[in-house]
This record gives structure tokens, C-alpha cells and sequence, in this order.
């Protein structure tokens, strides 16, 4: 389909975007500035769900739209609002490009059906924490995915997401392997690592199950039994959960000397500088923008062996991997990075090689550029 416009414009549709920057929100906002600079005219659908936040905004070449209505999440509801919405933009877009493959993007591919336009959906996670099998939960899901099935393209940012897709009925040629990115250069290190006198392990993420919170904190007590208490501290960054008291559990562990919760900050650049080593023992993963951020900064990373992770992570190359659940396996790859200094350098030399050569953000804003003109044609 040739337009007289240069490049085709894109809308991504995503239930919550900046001021709220959890990992998806984060992906979504650095690709959309991306592809604004490559040409394309960019627009944001998104909830207001922070009070104060514009309706309207310009953000770095990017028209950001907040509404004051639930988009659809679950199949049965927010349908209507979110189509007419829809509708009452497209002259704004040629491209939906929709974020986690829930309601929104049901509702997103018949917009696209029936005012001639294009629909991407991105699968944001595999396994029991991903998108399809949460979505499979929601009555009237059968007919939820046969639509689904009609997007113009899935995109995949993970083998294990490709693989779901396909024992889920999608077309192989429907599918596109594209992942997440980094700034190489924006997340590059700028000074010598901290001294080693004591080793900061540093877990970026929402205090949930989901991150493995727990495990980090009973490989601390493991690793304090082992005498190694006066090497090591680990500091967590990013936002409570009412139900999960893991200070509560720091305590009866006996480790509240080693650790120490901090609220999520946007100085994620100093928090790594300040670092000699990531930790991400989670249950699960999409493909967590923080892993790649910390192996751009050449920080040693020590990753649950869970879907995203396994595509980014060789391990003992450019990081260490570790069984899910298994605190005795996280203490034992965090001892090997407290005591073999050589060992830790060289992981964080290699992570950053790997990053730059595979996930660097401008070669993935290409790919999506690409994509974009390919479907507009």
C-alpha cells in the first residue's frame, strides 16, 4: 500500500507509559524516540494513571495520548472505549504497534481490519508469567486468539516466546524474531569500577515473587554461614508490594546487616557505576531491559536460567546462568564473583562485546523500521 508520505507512521498501544517506567513502558519509550528520529511520525495510546500526568504531550519527537477511560485489558471489557478511540485517531496512524498481546491488541487488529491499516503486536513474555498463557485465562479467550491470529505480524523478542507462538497455532510466517535493546552508548561505563573491599550486588526490579527477592536474600544467609559476611552487600532498587514483607524476611534470616531495600530510581546509570555485579534470580523474564543495561555498563551479570535471559546470557562467557530457584546455586555464582576478581572482569568485558554486537538499540529501531515499511508497501 504506497502512500505520498515518506515513512509510514506508527501509534503504539500500551496500557501504561511515562511517568510509569517498568521495563515494557521503558522499551516501547526509547523505540518510539528511535523511530521518530528515523522519520517516522510517532503517537502513544495510553491510560492516565498517574494524577497530574498531561492528556497531551510532546516527549523527545513522540505525540504521547493519555485517556481517562480503562483500555481493554480483558477481553469482555473496555472494548468499546478503546475501539472508538481507535477510530476517532487513525488519520494519526498507519501502523498499530501494540505492546503484550491482551485485549488492547484484540481490539487494535480489527481497527486495523477495518480502517485498512497495519497492526504489529509484541509479545512481551513466555511461560506462566507470559502473556498468552495469562491471557488464556480470560473467558471468551478462543475467540480472542483466533483474532489475535490475524495481526500482521507477532513479534517474538525471545526463542521461547517464538516457540509458545507456534504451539499456540500462529503462522511461522507470522512470527518475527526481533529483541529488546539497549543505548550502548548512553549505558556505557564512564569511571574505574568501585574498590573491591566489599563486593555490591545490586537487584533492580519490583519487589515481587516474580524477582526472586527471596532467593537473593536466602543466598545472603547462605553466603554469611560460609564466613563471607564482611565481603559482600546487596542492594535492592525498585517499588514495595504491600503483600510481599521481605523486610520481614531479611529479619528472620539475619540479614538485614547485609542488605538493604531502596525505592526505584531513574538514576539507573549511577546505581551501576556504583556496582560490581547484577543479580536477576527470577522466576521469570520477558527480556528484562536492566540485564542488558547492566552487561552494557560491563557489570558480571548472575541470571535465573528462565525464558529472554537464556537468549542474551552464554553461560560463563558473558555471564553466569543459574537453575530457577535454587539459592544455593545464586550464592555459589556470587561467592565465585566476590572471590576471583579476574573472573568477574572478564564476564563484564564479554557482556559488553555481546550487547554491542547483538542488542544494540539503533540495529533494533532499524529492524522495526524495516518492518514498518515493509508492512506499509
Amino acid at each position: 500500500m504506497q502512500q505520498d508520505r515518506m515513512k509510514p507512521r506508527g501509534m503504539m498501544v500500551i496500557h501504561q507509559f511515562r511517568p510509569i517506567i517498568n521495563g515494557a513502558e521503558l522499551q516501547a519509550e526509547r523505540l518510539a524516540v528511535r523511530l521518530a528520529q528515523r522519520g517516522h511520525e510517532m503517537h502513544v495510546f495510553t491510560e492516565l494513571r498517574v494524577p497530574g500526568s498531561l492528556p497531551e504531550e510532546d516527549m523527545q519527537g513522540v505525540r504521547v495520548h493519555r485517556v481517562d477511560f480503562k483500555m481493554a485489558y480483558r477481553i469482555l471489557a473496555g472494548v468499546e472505549s478503546t475501539f472508538r478511540y481507535l477510530a476517532k485517531a487513525q488519520r494519526n496512524y498507519d501502523i498499530l504497534h501494540v505492546h503484550q498481546a491482551f485485549g488492547h491488541a484484540v481490539v487494535s487488529i480489527v481497527a486495523a481490519r477495518v480502517f485498512k491499516k497495519r497492526c504489529i503486536v509484541k509479545v512481551a513474555c513466555a511461560g506462566s508469567y507470559g502473556d498468552l498463557n495469562v491471557f488464556s485465562k480470560f473467558p471468551g479467550f478462543n475467540g480472542a486468539l483466533s483474532i489475535m491470529k490475524q495481526a500482521d505480524c507477532i513479534i517474538a523478542i525471545s526463542s521461547d516466546v517464538e516457540k509458545e507462538l507456534l504451539e499456540w497455532g500462529f503462522s511461522p510466517g507470522q512470527i518475527r524474531r526481533i529483541p529488546n535493546g539497549v543505548d550502548i552508548e548512553y549505558f556505557k561505563r564512564e569511571q574505574p569500577f568501585p574498590e573491591r573491599d566489599l563486593v555490591r550486588f545490586v537487584l533492580i526490579g519490583r519487589r515481587t515473587p516474580q524477582k526472586g527477592i527471596d532467593i537473593a536474600l536466602q543466598a545472603a544467609r547462605i553466603l554469611m554461614n560460609d564466613g563471607l559476611n564482611k565481603k559482600f552487600e546487596i542492594k535492592f532498587y525498585g517499588s514495595d508490594h504491600s503483600e510481599y514483607d521481605f523486610r520481614h524476611m531479611a529479619e528472620e534470616l539475619g540479614v538485614t546487616p547485609l542488605v538493604e531495600f531502596l525505592p526505584h530510581q531513574d538514576a539507573i546509570r549511577d546505581i551501576l557505576h556504583h556496582a560490581h555485579s547484577l543479580i536477576l534470580p527470577s522466576r521469570g523474564e520477558g527480556m528484562p531491559n536492566v540485564l542488558l543495561e547492566a552487561m552494557s555498563f560491563k557489570l558480571p551479570v548472575i541470571a535465573s536460567r528462565v525464558s529472554g535471559v537464556v537468549d542474551i546470557i552464554e553461560d560463563n562467557l558473558d555471564g553466569i546462568l543459574i537453575p530457577s530457584e535454587d539459592s544455593h546455586a545464586l550464592a555459589s555464582a556470587m561467592k565465585r564473583i566476590i572471590m576471583e576478581s579476574d573472573l568477574a572482569a572478564r564476564l563484564g568485558r564479554q557482556a559488553r562485546k555481546k550487547v554491542a554486537s547483538e542488542f544494540s538499540l539503533e540495529s533494533i529501531a532499524d529492524k522495526y523500521s524495516a518492518l514498518y515499511e515493509q508492512l506499509w508497501r
